[in-house]
């Protein structure tokens, strides 16, 4: 899976081929949601938390009892529940403009 994701075997010795590991200072507020029950949630975990230690505006949330590529699957409850919560956020960042 992750030779898929980088694109190559030889692209998975690039540092930047994953996210996690970088200077994030700069990055703009971000939403991070993470499906409960996901293989690869510690990634997103991690991720967020690299955020907040770095002082961005990072907003975590956990999409109780979701399964890996839930925003797939716009039939679930969680989809709704997770668009919901992203339309909540940006809608944030239009008032603060």
């Amino acid at each position: 899976m992750n030779r898929n994701y980088a694109g190559s075997a030889e692209a998975l010795s690039d540092r930047l081929a994953f996210p996690g590991g970088h200077d994030l200072d700069a990055f703009p507020r971000t939403l991070v949601i993470n499906a409960e029950h996901d293989n690869m949630r510690a990634s997103g975990d991690m991720f967020a938390a690299e955020l907040g230690a770095a002082g961005v505006d990072v907003r975590h949330h956990i999409q109780a009892g979701s399964r890996h590529a839930f925003l797939n699957r716009p039939s679930l409850d969680a989809f709704a529940s997770a668009i919901s919560l992203v339309a909540a956020w940006t809608l944030l960042d239009e008032h603060a403009r």
